[in-house]
């Protein structure tokens, strides 16, 4: 039989693990979060990128959110207040926070097949008894477009506008549009789109996701006639990168919420909560006050930094990649002699990324349009960050003279 043990032994032996295990925890608690969790960092060369963790907010987006995390708020309540906001900022009927652009889009889909009919939302995605297809230019099918797709429609290609008019029938929804550098050399504008859906009866959804700089498109879409236009609140607004914008005409605005969480129905899964709300909407307002003139010509002088920086060094080219804006901000192409030095473009890339700090920069050849070189885009560059890129660069081309 074993020895008895004393309560108050087996409460010494007890006290004693976490009064061992106090110094670690504590060192764990202070360090920095990502070198806690063994988290790489990188200086983002790339852009508003979602698998590089999209942007960073301003402060006051930061602290608006924090305030709205201290108390309980009634969350179709502060969706209308703060829909009701955006809407007044924009020109728009209606507007509310979504969980990201992608939500926004599959909820789009969801107004214009179950619309606000209960028992129809309740079945979604079986969509027996509803509009069932969504007519969009082939140019435009992407990575992206399963928003659409989840919800059990068909997307019904077309190429001209003489095809679309023709896709058009009994068991169309909607029409949707891309506005991305993606979809380069569509046949048919979204002015001509809009005219086309709009004989016919229906409305157009547009993935407008990434199109801001400028801010006139947060207003320009609407007034151009789309019904529903989804934005990324992630991206170049600077806001929560869980979060997006569905924005337009009220009668598609108020269907396709009726469909959102908290709602219980196809799209709770995708959830926005009051920190969210309230730090887009701020993120918003903070983004049409910006001096965006200003904004551009300090990115273009921190380029032109980092190719002064990158000049007199043996074979390298600097230039700036004329995009017609597709990428909302100017990007610098820097190219070498790659059999001189025996680094490959794919090879810099990976040596910056390997590097200490560690540099996310982008392989030029596949971007639409293509273009040659190493690119830097300064959106998310901190200040200095590009003079650490010009000399990493150097540096490891100079590894290889």
């Amino acid at each position: 039989m074993p020895k008895r043990i004393s309560r108050r032994a087996v409460l010494a032996s007890s006290a004693a693990v976490p009064a061992m295990a106090a110094p670690a925890a504590k060192a764990f608690a202070t360090a920095p979060i990502y070198q806690r969790l063994g988290v790489r960092t990188f200086i983002n060369a790339v852009g508003t990128i979602t698998t590089l963790s999209g942007t960073l907010m301003d402060a006051r987006v930061l602290r608006a959110m924090e305030e709205a995390s201290r108390n309980f708020v009634a969350i179709h309540e502060l969706q209308g207040k703060a829909g009701a906001r955006i809407a007044e900022l924009t020109g728009a009927e209606a507007a509310f926070v979504t969980n990201g652009a992608s939500c926004a889009l599959c909820l789009s889909t969801c107004a214009v097949t179950a619309g606000a009919d209960k028992s129809k939302m309740t079945r979604l995605p079986d969509l027996t008894g509803m509009k069932s297809e969504i007519v969009i230019q082939k140019r435009h099918r992407n990575m992206y477009d399963h928003a659409f797709r989840m919800v059990g429609v068909k997307l019904v290609d077309v190429v001209t506008a003489d095809e679309l008019k023709k896709a058009i029938g009994p068991t169309t929804a909607a029409v949707a549009f891309v506005a991305s550098h993606h979809v380069l050399g569509h046949k048919v504008e979204l002015d001509e789109v809009v005219a086309i859906a709009h004989a016919a009866g229906l409305p157009v959804i547009l993935d407008a996701a990434a199109e801001v700089p400028p801010a006139s498109n947060l207003s320009k879409f609407v007034k151009m006639g789309v019904d529903m236009v989804a934005f990324s609140g992630g991206k170049n607004l600077r806001g929560p990168q869980s979060s997006g914008l569905l924005l337009g005409k009220k009668e598609w605005i108020t269907k396709a919420y009726a469909n959102a969480s908290p709602n219980n129905y196809f799209a709770r899964i995708s959830k926005v909560g009051k920190e969210e709300i309230v730090g887009l909407l701020t993120a918003l307002e903070i983004f049409l006050a910006k001096d965006h003139d200003a904004e551009r010509k300090e990115w273009h002088a921190m380029l032109g930094r980092a190719a002064a920086r990158l000049k007199g060094a043996p074979t390298v080219f600097t230039e700036f990649i004329p995009n017609n804006d597709f990428s909302h901000s100017p990007r610098l192409s820097v190219q070498w002699d790659e059999a001189k030095f025996g680094v490959s473009l794919t090879q810099m890339v990976e040596r910056l990324r390997a590097g200490t700090p560690s540099i996310e920069a982008s392989d030029m050849r596949s971007f639409n349009p293509p273009w040659k070189g190493l690119g830097i885009f300064p959106y998310n560059l901190k200040p200095g960050e590009e003079i650490v890129i010009a000399d990493r660069v150097r540096e490891i081309l100079g590894s290889k003279a």
